[in-house]
């Protein structure tokens, strides 16, 4: 297969951790495809200033157009539909192109004006996609009710390209009653994630007296907001901020944690993966009970659902796991692992790969 993979976030040496979906996918399918061909036309890494992104998506803009105009796919795999759908509109005035969209949260649930009127804009030549590819089976159904004149034949769900094997570690410690709990968060700093409301239930737990610690993972807008939290909830003593955690080093982190909060709110979370990588490593997760996490969270099984916002619903939850014997904690945390095995990149890739493959046309 010759495709050519669009994107506007993509890793670089300096931002490691910036587009690592679209990175992993693209191993994944090069491995894959030997006999192929894949091409990119990215935006590596972000700009720190408003001249520097300018000039970014210039570049970004002006090579996009020339592959569209001038070269030939198989397909045209764009991720997101919002920043590469100006070039995208423009080409498609004098040729047809084989596309294929893999929608995320903010595309289709967009916060600001300018992802808003580029929504609009996608709506028009999403049906004359081959494929849409949403995250979750939850994020089908938002897609579909976004874009009611798209047809439901012609999404596809992937889960952002699954688990790498090398989540699926051992615990680092056994499960008991008495030994200090403790807490995880790994996400953006930033409005509508929850990081507030994790700090609020530790804040809860620290005043009844429970043993816990809390460790924050992450980059963000309101990383200043958190540490002023820190400060005014007098926790610092409980909780270390690591900062942003290069992918090779999460598979130990989540594997510390005796639980891991995703107290998002955000009905753009189209499908929560750092909860599925938590699981993976044997570590139940307890999520704000909205969007994709809502999908893969079986309530005490593998983990626990609470009210986006409610700090005192979620010390509730991580009390009712603290009083689990150590039995029904390790039961819990390999249910978590199973849920994880479903989401193994390997099974992800294949199926992803199989698919491609199905919409080239012999001839082609």
């Amino acid at each position: 297969m010759n495709i050519l993979v669009v994107s506007n976030m993509y890793p670089s040496d300096k931002d490691k951790l910036y587009g690592t979906f679209v990175r992993n996918f693209v191993e994944g399918l090069s491995e894959l495809d030997f006999d192929g061909s894949l091409s990119l036309v990215v935006i590596r890494g972000k700009r720190r200033s408003k001249l520097a992104k300018i000039a970014a998506y210039v570049k970004f803009y002006s090579d996009l157009t020339s592959r569209l105009l001038f070269r030939r796919y198989d397909l045209v795999y764009i991720h997101t539909i919002t920043f590469p759908i100006l070039p995208v509109l423009f080409a498609s005035i004098f040729r047809r192109l084989p596309l294929v969209f893999n929608v995320h949260g903010d595309d289709v649930l967009p916060a600001t004006r300018l992802k808003k009127m580029l929504k609009r804009l996608a709506a028009g030549i999403l049906p004359e996609a081959r494929m849409v590819v949403a995250p979750s089976d939850y994020f089908k159904d938002v897609v579909l009710r976004e874009f009611p004149e798209l047809s439901g034949d012609r999404l596809f769900v992937s889960p952002s390209g699954g688990v790498n094997d090398r989540f699926f570690v051992k615990k680092k410690s056994g499960f008991s009653c008495t030994r200090l709990v403790r807490l995880g968060y790994v996400s953006r700093i930033d409005e509508g994630k929850g990081w507030d409301t994790f700090l609020r239930a530790v804040s809860i737990l620290t005043k009844r007296g429970v043993e816990c610690s809390g460790v924050m993972a992450g980059r963000g807008a309101q990383t200043a907001a958190l540490h002023e939290m820190i400060d005014r909830l007098g926790i610092g003593d409980r909780v270390t901020y690591l900062g942003g955690v290069e992918q090779h080093a999460l598979p130990d982190l989540y594997s510390s944690f005796d639980l891991l909060v995703f107290p998002t709110g955000r009905e753009a979370e189209s499908l929560g993966l750092v909860g599925i990588e938590a699981m993976a490593a044997g570590t139940p997760v307890i999520a704000g009970n909205v969007g994709g996490p809502a999908s893969y969270i079986a309530e005490g099984e593998n983990g626990y659902l609470f009210s986006p916002g409610d700090s005192d619903e979620l010390v509730e939850r991580i009390e009712s796991y603290i009083r689990l014997t150590p039995s029904e904690k390790s039961a819990m945390s390999d249910a978590a692992k199973a849920t994880a095995s479903g989401y193994r990149s390997g099974i992800v890739h294949l199926q992803m790969y199989e698919k491609l493959k199905s919409l080239i046309p012999p001839s082609e």
